[in-house]
């Protein structure tokens, strides 16, 4: 029962955190993007930002772990909360650890938005899932949110080719469960199991930043870990999502948010595939890291 609670906070929180309502522009009507007030307006850590490997700086780290990513998880829950697809309710707990991660971090859910949040050399991708986790010092993402290391999100960008996702054409296989405005908020289960790690088949690296939410309320509680390689979609799977309902009779043709400035954070890039030199670099890396991030808290 506890964990079915959990589920649902997830699933109906996240997204929501913020009671007011909050909507994406129509970009085909070259709608303005809106205030969401707050520190969405206010905040100097703001996501998404545009990135670029060869203008930030060179990290060194302990090599990152995903534990049971690999595993097929059973039951995993779908649904439409108006702003994305979000899939949560899985049934082996997967961990987030090491690279410049201080503590280890629990997966709570991931989710979709066609077009990409972050851009790379200011160029946009047709699609980026975002898997959040939530630190295991705090007892749930409510509270996690209130502090700067509160979550992880691993940002996983696709792009074009004529080679489909697996992963991503399983998760479209159960959008006609979900995707009406009548289905609104009701979750579905996937009838086969998911492996989560079947959306980023390789890691040769990534870039790493402090920054927020990318929704209501953005709260700048964000270890941001973006992969550095993208992955192949198709633009008929991209597609499939944009008949996704949020009102009656309107689709969520695109759930981005615009760039945020970056006042001069630093931005980390990381080859994983090279991984820590020595204990030496690491230790150091790691100090030079968290005296760099804490300016900015």
């Amino acid at each position: 029962m506890l964990r079915l609670f959990s589920a649902l906070f997830l699933l109906f929180g996240l997204q929501r955190i913020s009671a007011s309502h909050w909507s994406y522009p129509d970009r085909d009507l070259n709608e303005a993007f809106p205030n969401w007030g707050g520190i969405c307006d206010t905040g100097k850590r703001q996501s998404p930002i545009n990135l670029s490997k060869d203008k930030s700086l060179k990290g060194v780290f302990d090599k990152l772990k995903f534990e049971n990513f690999n595993e097929r998880q059973n039951g995993v829950t779908l649904v439409n909360n108006g702003h994305s697809i979000v899939l949560s309710n899985f049934s082996k707990q997967m961990e987030v650890k090491g690279g410049p991660l201080l503590d280890e971090y629990v997966v709570e859910q991931l989710h979709l938005h066609w077009w990409s949040e972050h851009t790379i050399n200011n160029m946009r991708y047709p699609l980026e899932v975002h898997i959040v986790s939530r630190n295991k010092r705090y007892a749930n993402v409510s509270m996690a949110t209130n502090f700067k290391e509160g979550l992880t999100v691993i940002g996983v960008l696709y792009h074009v080719s004529n080679e489909r996702s697996e992963a991503i054409e399983q998760i479209i296989e159960h959008l006609q469960d979900v995707k009406d405005y009548e289905k609104l908020d009701q979750p579905a289960h996937m009838k086969q199991s998911f492996v989560v790690r079947q959306l980023f088949p390789k890691l040769n690296g990534y870039i790493t930043y402090s920054g927020s939410l990318t929704t209501p309320s953005c709260a700048e509680a964000v270890t941001w870990i973006i992969l550095s390689e993208t992955f192949p979609v198709t633009l008929a799977q991209v597609d499939s999502f944009k008949d996704t309902h949020y009102e009656a009779n309107k689709v969520l043709k695109s759930n981005y948010r615009d760039i945020q400035k970056s006042y001069n954070r630093p931005v980390i890039f990381v080859d994983d595939v090279v991984g820590a030199a020595n204990h030496m670099q690491v230790s150091v890396g790691a100090i030079i890291f968290m005296f760099i991030a804490i300016k900015f808290m």
